[in-house]
């Protein structure tokens, strides 16, 4: 999974009071195609077979109990060995599933100041504003699909330390396992309310003892460490669904290309709130650029803390102040034309951005949501950055100073860019990030501006099929009918006219 995060940074835009929100993406996923390999199978034993049956039944029943929300049925299917943190996690997950659904009122400031009576000129009391209170409906998780199920285990098998296997021995267990789950999952449904999706699959690691004919899960697959991964300095953090955090609720919202969902949990429902009201507008306003040929539905995750953030994104636990939003995805499909578990995860920070720029931040991420099929991994940041900007940007600001203030100031002082942005210059952390994404919004703005909005779409879906650099410049001309070196110089032409 590859992941960038959307900046919120220095005004790139202003809208009266608007504190823009500078939107440097994410691509997260797996590998952008399915796995198209052969894999051969050999008949399980006896003792195998035992195994994986007896563990089946067990994921079988632990699946329709954490969906049906039975916190009490775990007790069963938990070992007494698993630590206190793994059996409340279960429970937790089981709660988000229990949950009812309900209207969540939300707070906001109302007008209090006082008037004064028309003919006696003495003062009333303050009372707040007419206006309706906003409101919010929560309901429980919607999935069509949610499964553990045995995956196949490459290598040898890895075994649990002698004082843990000593425990489980003493409480009775026969045998212990440890072997990768997978968990399939699936949002909503077309039958049901909440977004239609394909199956996403995340893989885990458990470890199970058995006590007859009977299997109960002890903890992870961590309890029994794999050799192989010792020395690794960056291991893969776990592939997370929006469950694995307490208190998670979802409202849906009727889109162009159907129902959409909007997920969020306990401190993030003002954003949710804010979002599910956008959200249609938003997608048709993509839609005018890209056109109808993408799904306009889409998962948006609202995060109330960094570690949501960074579970659902699978990035490191950090500070997540100066960031708005991540696109991440499970795999793409590209033989069945479709992307897997695609989501929009929104950061802590945008609950304090106005909700014009909040339209910026979504915007741009649903250009990556529509351009996603066609974008290789390979494609250059000034591009697949740069054109998410033009678009969520477009109409919201009043010159390019206000668009571009760095940037601006920059080229004011004759330093205009000599080339576009390389994609190291686009971190999040980087002091050049401003400049980098300025840079790559101003370059799609110019080429709106001289080319129009149909050659900016056309270079975007040529140039992010990859390739080497010849291969990318050819696909500029290809789109454009003009080579790389006289658009890039004409671009400079047109930054210096714009602060003049």
């Amino acid at each position: 999974m590859r992941t960038r995060r959307t900046a919120i940074a220095a005004p790139l835009l202003s809208i009266a009071l608007l504190t823009s929100a500078l939107t440097a993406c994410s691509s997260a996923g797996q590998d952008p195609t399915p796995s198209s390999a052969t894999v051969s199978t050999t008949a399980l034993n006896p003792y195998e077979q035992q195994r994986y049956d007896g563990v089946t039944a067990l994921l079988d029943q632990l699946s329709a109990t954490l969906t049906s929300g039975d916190r009490d049925g775990l007790t069963a299917l938990i070992d007494d060995a698993a630590t206190q943190a793994f059996r409340r996690h279960f429970e937790a997950i089981a709660a988000d599933f229990a949950a009812k659904k309900r209207t969540i009122t939300l707070t906001t400031s109302t007008s209090t100041s006082p008037s004064q009576e028309p003919e006696t000129g003495t003062t009333r009391s303050p009372r707040p504003s007419a206006a309706p209170v906003p409101t919010l409906t929560a309901a429980p998780l919607k999935l069509k699909e949610f499964r553990f199920r045995v995956a196949p285990q490459n290598g040898p098998e890895h075994l649990l330390g002698d004082e843990l296997v000593a425990r489980l021995e003493a409480q009775g267990a026969t045998d212990t396992w440890v072997t990768p789950v997978d968990l399939e999952y699936a949002l909503g449904g077309t039958s049901s309310p909440g977004m239609d999706e394909p199956t996403v699959t995340l893989h885990r690691s458990f470890t199970f003892a058995r006590y007859g004919d009977d299997w109960k899960i002890v903890g992870d697959g961590g309890l029994a460490p794999d050799p192989t991964a010792e020395g690794d300095e960056n291991p893969k953090a776990p592939e997370l669904g929006p469950w694995e955090f307490p208190d998670l609720a979802a409202t849906d919202v009727k889109t162009a290309g159907g129902t959409s969902t909007v997920l969020f949990y306990k401190g993030a429902e003002k954003t949710a709130a804010t979002t599910s009201g956008l959200l249609a507008g938003a997608i048709d306003e993509v839609s005018k650029f890209w056109g109808d040929d993408w799904p306009r539905r889409v998962a948006v995750v609202s995060t109330a803390t960094d570690a949501q953030f960074a579970g659902l994104t699978r990035t490191a636990p950090g500070d997540t102040a100066a960031a708005a939003a991540a696109t991440v995805f499970a795999m793409v499909d590209r033989q069945n034309k479709q992307v897997i578990g695609q989501r929009i995860v929104l950061t802590p920070a945008v609950r304090a951005l106005p909700e014009p720029a909040l339209a910026v931040v979504v915007r741009h991420e649903l250009v990556h949501v529509a351009a996603r099929l066609v974008t290789a991994e390979g494609a250059p940041l000034w591009l697949t950055e740069g054109v998410p900007e033009y678009v969520g940007r477009k109409g919201t600001y009043r010159d390019f100073v206000d668009a571009a203030p760095e940037l601006a100031a920059a080229v004011a002082a004759k330093q205009v860019p000599k080339a576009l942005p390389s994609d190291g210059s686009f971190s999040v952390d980087s002091d050049a990030a401003r400049i980098a994404y300025q840079s790559a919004w101003s370059f799609a703005a110019f080429v709106a501006d001289r080319f129009g909005d149909e050659k900016l779409k056309d270079m975007y879906v040529k140039v992010a099929r990859g390739g080497d650099t010849a291969t990318q410049d050819a696909a500029i001309k290809d789109a454009l009918g003009v080579d790389k070196p006289t658009v890039v110089a004409d671009w400079q032409k047109w930054l210096r006219k714009q602060v003049r």
